[in-house]
């Protein structure tokens, strides 16, 4: 059973190669000039690639901050839920630190990356 699979799998995969290369062959006709070039999409500049950069930056920002309320969100229902457990309130403490500390983290790295963007773009500088 598994040796007419694998026959039936190669014989579909060499008869899917053979086909794609032959439709790949055929894009080109000998004595036609070339197809135009592909006009370039995407940065061209420094401050065109520093943009894109920035705007990946503020959309992993905007997920780090949602995870650290959802973490703040939880550990508020951990200290709600305890009803005394100690464990429970240590787990949830240090929840709620380390969410707070992704946050200043978070804010100190935009900052960071704000005033490099600021000295790439403007050609030197901090302000």
């Amino acid at each position: 059973m598994i040796k007419k699979i694998l026959l039936g799998a190669s014989t579909l995969l060499l008869v899917w190669g053979i086909t794609g290369s032959l439709v790949a062959l055929a894009q080109f006709t000998p004595g036609q000039p070339p197809p135009p070039p592909v006009p370039v999409t995407g940065p061209t500049t420094i401050g065109e690639g520093v943009g894109v950069f920035v705007k990946i930056v503020q959309w992993i920002y905007t997920i780090l901050f949602i995870v650290a309320t959802l973490f703040i969100i939880l550990a508020a229902y951990n200290f709600v839920t305890s009803k005394g457990d100690q464990t429970k309130v240590g787990t949830a403490k240090k929840m709620l630190m380390y969410a707070v500390i992704g946050i200043a983290v978070g804010l100190l790295s935009y900052t960071i990356v704000y005033f490099v963007q600021r000295s790439l773009s403007s050609g030197g500088g901090l302000m």
